[in-house]
This record gives C-alpha cells, structure tokens and sequence, in this order.
C-alpha cells in the first residue's frame, strides 16, 4: 500500500521551506541521503515554479510505495509549463524544470480544475 502525505500550500514566503523539510521528514528512513537530497531538491523547484510563475501553489503530494516517489504540485495557472534548456539564453534562473527532466525518471503535467498538476517521478533505492 502505497504512503502519501498531502500538503497545502499558501503564495507565502517560506512555503517552499515548509515544503523542503516535510519531504525530508517524509523519506528519513532512505538509506540513500543523495535520493533524499534530489527528491528534496525536485519539491524545492516546483513549489518555487508554482510561486513565482503562477499566482501560488495549491498542494504539495507526495505518493511513496516501494520503489519510487512520486511528487505533484498544483497550482492555479492552466498553461503548461515549457523547461528552458540552459543553452537556450544567457538569462539567469529559468533551470528548475531542466533539474526537473535531468533528475527523474518521468515528468509531465495535466489540467487540474482551473489550474494544474505538475508531477515528476524518483526511483527510491530497496529498503
């Protein structure tokens, strides 16, 4: 039986903090710290995506069975995202769904009532 933790989320300074540590929390009994740090760092870019390109996050999901994690962000824009590769402009920033892609092991996206869920999936080590 899979283990999942739901998380709302609020346009707020430090949401994307609060959304860091109970990922943590949530996987402290993998035994890989790398995988930890990466899954971490994937909630880090897509509540941070959903808060600076749309008027805020909805919820954080985190959907957990034996060997793989699997993380959703919703949030309240209808457009999909579009990853920018870091060749494509000499802008600063823009990169999350790059480490998104280069990090997982699938990605996408899917309408979500009058916004969207942007979801990514991490292979988690055998306990």
């Amino acid at each position: 039986m899979p283990q999942t933790l739901r998380l709302p989320l609020a346009d707020r300074p430090g949401a994307a903090g609060e959304a860091r540590a109970v990922t943590a929390r949530f996987l402290a009994d993998v035994p890989d710290r790398g995988v930890v740090s990466d899954a971490v760092l994937l909630v880090s870019e897509l509540v941070g995506n959903a808060q600076r390109h749309t008027a805020g996050p909805g919820a954080l999901l985190l959907v957990r069975d034996t060997e793989a994690l699997r993380i959703e962000v919703t949030d309240t824009s209808p457009r999909p995202p579009v990853p920018r590769m870091p060749y494509e402009s000499s802008a600063p920033g823009g990169l999350g769904l790059f480490l998104v892609i280069r990090l997982s092991r699938a990605w996408g996206w899917r309408p979500d009532g009058p916004g969207k869920t942007v979801w990514c999936e991490l292979r988690l080590p055998a306990r």
